[in-house]
């Protein structure tokens, strides 16, 4: 529980000097499109995120089928 605090309030102290940052040099850019990371992603960044999330959750699915396997 410590760890999610220390990371939501990392996270929101980064975020709030960023915005901040921002406001100063009177940069316009609505706060819902500079918080999200997906807007400023180039393609070869989006390809490695999806495949990182696919191999996320390609392994826990083969030892799933594995073990229903062996099952029966």
């Amino acid at each position: 529980m410590k760890i999610i605090g220390i990371c939501l309030s990392m996270f929101i102290v980064l975020a709030g000097v960023s915005l901040g940052i921002d406001y100063l040099n009177k940069y316009e850019l609505p706060t819902f499109r500079s918080l999200n990371p997906l807007y400023v992603m180039e393609i070869p960044e989006l390809a490695i995120m999806y495949l990182l999330l696919l191999f996320l959750f390609i392994d826990p699915l083969f030892s799933f089928l594995q073990k229903r396997r062996n099952r029966k």
